[in-house]
């Protein structure tokens, strides 16, 4: 097992953060960023290399779901995260934020980014957004209704099918990733409970705190 981190429950003294989580390290934050601006300028390249019908506001859109949805795989899965979504209340519940990322069902509810591309760009799926909405809320649900020891396993079924689905079904041009990166952010990285791991104040190894 590696050294140099500690499972840490408690609630830091730290601003709110619904984001990232209060207490998030640099590290964390460089990382969730980098990733973020990563997959908005991939979208917004790939859509321009391949000449895709999009019109100014199509592509800042792009940019803008590609960077949360990318960026939110990362914040999810990120160890300050875990600790407020599912530990003891933190500086983030004070916020509506930091109270909505403690219930993913309702925050899955609240993406409706599929809907969306399904409408704004061609062919115009508008079905194609509703079943995905539809499925990716279904998961969620899903993993917070089976026991904890099934959450991680039950999370990552259900992506690899999404991704089998995804890149078999018809789909907006250059949005068949979004049901396999939303399934990503929300069902595996946000609605599976795991231990939230901290760098090691004082010492390597630390002690190993669980809840």
């Amino acid at each position: 097992m590696k050294s140099g981190s500690e499972v840490d429950w408690a609630a830091p003294d730290a601003r709110g953060d619904a984001l990232l989580g209060a207490g998030a390290t640099r590290a964390e934050k460089m990382l969730t960023y980098g990733v973020g601006v990563a997959g908005a300028a991939i979208i917004v390249f790939a859509a321009w290399i391949h000449r895709a019908d999009w019109n100014v506001v199509q592509y800042i859109l792009a940019a803008i779901i590609a960077m949360d949805v990318v960026g939110g795989v990362v914040a999810n899965g990120l160890n300050a995260a875990k600790r407020d979504h599912f530990g003891p209340p933190s500086a983030t519940e004070r916020s509506i934020g930091g109270r909505l990322v403690r219930r993913p069902v309702l925050f899955t509810a609240l993406h409706i980014h599929p809907v969306i591309v399904g409408v704004v760009y061609p062919p115009h799926l508008w079905w194609w957004g509703v079943l995905w909405y539809i499925a990716i809320l279904a998961g969620t649900a899903l993993v917070r209704a089976v026991p904890l020891y099934l959450e991680r396993p039950a999370g990552l079924g259900f992506c690899a099918l999404a991704t089998m689905v995804a890149v078999s079904t018809p789909s907006p041009e250059m949005w068949g990733w979004l049901p396999v990166m939303l399934s990503l952010k929300l069902v595996l990285a946000h609605a599976v409970q795991e231990e939230p791991y901290r760098p090691v104040r004082g010492g390597e190894g630390g002690s190993r705190r669980s809840r």
